[in-house]
């Protein structure tokens, strides 16, 4: 079966894959609005896309884009790009993160490559990095290389969210410190 899917929905997926079972095939809210660290998280992202509009990393020249929804025909989902620096031949993809914690785990890695292939498809113009900022209490830049091969998982994570939703079967999932804080983990049998 084939119908949109989002970048969040795959997000969550690499997080756990029982994130789409309770959410998507059983249709279990997971109350984001009354998470803390969502909702700060959301103002940090309205923060940066309302203040200072013109402002662009250093050394990066270009149009500064925000807040821009796409879609893929190709490949059946959507996305919001918070933020980019389109220059003439390529698009750089700029990830706001609050949080300390400076890692570029799976999560991160499947939205950015997800958020490249939405960017490419609708601009024609090739994304090559993105810069991930880290910031809460310290401000920290990494650099991230968009490759193919990150695309290509990225896909393919974005293919197990869908596989997991036509099966209608719970994915099997490893209890471990993202239990704690899951908002699904009175349900789930993992523990």
């Amino acid at each position: 079966m084939s119908y949109f899917l989002t970048v969040t929905n795959a997000v969550e997926h690499a997080f756990c894959p029982r994130f789409t079972y309770f959410q998507l095939v059983l249709g279990i809210d997971q109350k984001e609005e009354k998470r803390g660290t969502v909702q700060t998280g959301r103002a940090f992202h309205r923060r940066y896309t309302k203040i200072n509009k013109n402002y662009k990393i250093k050394k990066l020249n270009g149009k500064k884009l925000t807040e821009l929804l796409l879609y893929s025909k190709k490949h059946l989902f959507s996305g919001k790009i918070d933020e980019g620096i389109e220059t003439e031949n390529r698009v750089l993809i700029v990830e706001r993160k609050y949080s300390d914690y400076v890692i570029i785990g799976p999560t991160l890695k499947t939205q950015l490559g997800l958020l490249s292939i939405l960017a490419e498809e609708n601009t024609g113009k090739k994304v090559t990095q993105a810069v991930v900022i880290f910031d809460k209490k310290k401000r920290v830049e990494v650099p991230v290389k968009i490759t193919k091969k990150l695309k290509q998982t990225a896909l393919l994570t974005l293919q197990k969210t869908r596989d997991t939703i036509n099966s209608c079967d719970m994915p099997y999932s490893k209890h471990d410190n993202r239990c704690l804080n899951c908002c699904y983990r009175k349900i789930c049998p993992n523990k």
